[in-house]
């Protein structure tokens, strides 16, 4: 028997969000200005994902000081206002 469309049960998986991280990272004497657009569900998510940005970058580092400046979610949705009327969609 064929299946109809109206017959298949179609999965929507939510996209993970996307994170902007600016930070600092400090291997020996040497500092290193990153920004970064990382996924993540949570904050969380987005933490465990610097880590192993950190991890992979600087793998030969004993010791890595990170500071970090901003991590906030990035708005999906454009904010038009923002353009004053200098854009036209």
């Amino acid at each position: 028997m064929t299946n109809t469309w109206e017959d298949v049960a179609w999965e929507t998986e939510t996209p993970r969000r996307e994170w902007v991280v600016e930070y600092y990272a400090k291997v020996g004497s040497e500092t290193t200005h990153h920004l970064s657009v990382l996924h993540g569900d949570g904050m969380e998510d987005v933490q465990r994902m610097l880590m192993q940005e950190l991890r992979a970058t600087y793998h030969e580092a004993q010791e890595i000081e990170v500071t970090v400046l901003r991590m906030e979610e990035i708005e999906t949705e454009p904010n038009a206002a923002m353009f004053n009327g200098a854009f036209t969609p």
